[in-house]
């Protein structure tokens, strides 16, 4: 019996990357879109030392996502679709240009593209993002549950316009991208069902093609920062919510193998951390590169809110904190020097 194939959108990207490993991993064919032959080169160059693929993995060409017919032809003969490809990063001049935009055509593109030539398509899984769902940029509430929409990001969006926040701009494209995907399958009653996977920030070693230490994506970055000692002070009152890569990678496999993850939101998490505790790990696992950051951080709550994640996926133990930032700092520094 031939492999399924399952269709990865942003496949050179950070979790796509490792979306593609863990599908490769388990037997399924996969195949990337990437906007040029030359990314397709290093895509399979990049992966080639964590997994035997063959001729398991392939690519298809999708210059721009953001395009009408974008994902026309890349959707043909694949079973299922996992939809990594997002803008996340905080360098905006217009949210609605350089984020909104994007995330909600991307998504609606990718979905019309399913329903009209994907007839093989039995399930899509979409990720978005913790940020459309929590209402706090600090903390995570107690209660907190996939039930839950980033009513204030939208709300802030819609008040200020160009004037909203980078981060408040970037939940509120994730909220406006995943209602709308909500919305299409509600409406449109597609052959294939939705699932999507909702992630905090994401750490974790990269394996996806990455020139720089300046070219990381905006999460890891954080721990790249604390560690190079760009950040010299914690803040206060933040805590931020966390998991690791390569557990969001096993969520998306899981979500396309559960049948019962069928038409879910799933919050993908580890927990949470503040400042000063990420500080304590560096200083423990890396003394000779002390001093860190310094400073205290108020009382804020530390809060799991991944029950559904381990019930209805299975999804078993999540890669603590601790093996996270260390598996990161040891990965940045062997690929940078950092």
């Amino acid at each position: 019996m031939a492999a399924q194939k399952v269709l990865v959108s942003g496949v050179s990207g950070y979790v796509g990357a490792h979306v593609a490993r863990e599908l490769l991993q388990q037997g399924f064919t996969v195949r990337g879109t990437v906007r040029s032959a030359d990314k397709a080169d290093a895509v399979r160059k990049a992966l080639s030392p964590f997994v035997a693929f063959a001729n398991r993995l392939e690519f298809a060409i999708v210059a721009d996502i953001g395009a009408a017919d974008a994902f026309d032809e890349a959707v043909k003969g694949v079973d299922y679709v996992l939809h990594t490809a997002s803008p996340f990063h905080y360098n905006v001049t217009d949210p609605q240009r350089d984020l909104i935009d994007p995330a909600v055509n991307g998504t609606l593109g990718v979905l019309r593209s399913i329903a009209a030539h994907g007839k093989d398509v039995k399930r899509v899984v979409i990720t978005s993002s913790l940020a459309a769902i929590r209402n706090s940029p600090t903390a995570i509430p107690e209660g907190l549950s996939e039930l839950d929409w980033n009513e204030s990001a939208v709300s802030q969006f819609n008040s200020l316009k160009a004037a909203t926040p980078p981060g408040v701009a970037y939940a509120a494209s994730k909220t406006f991208a995943e209602r709308a995907a909500w919305d299409f399958v509600k409406n449109e009653k597609p052959a294939f069902d939705l699932v999507t996977i909702n992630p905090p920030f994401i750490f974790g070693p990269i394996i996806h093609p990455c020139a720089s230490i300046n070219d990381l994506n905006t999460s890891v970055k954080i721990f790249a920062d604390f560690y190079t000692k760009k950040v010299t002070e914690v803040n206060p009152v933040m805590a931020v919510g966390c998991v690791d890569v390569r557990d969001v990678a096993r969520a998306h496999v899981l979500a396309i193998t559960i049948p019962k993850a069928s038409g879910q939101r799933f919050i993908i998490s580890s927990g949470s951390f503040t400042h000063e505790k990420l500080v304590q790990i560096l200083e423990e696992k890396f003394p000779e590169h002390k001093p860190f950051a310094s400073g205290k951080t108020t009382s804020v709550p530390v809060r799991e809110v991944n029950t559904k994640s381990k019930e209805v996926l299975g999804i078993g133990e999540y890669i603590p904190l601790e093996q996270m930032v260390v598996d990161t700092i040891v990965d940045l520094k062997a690929k940078f020097g950092i």
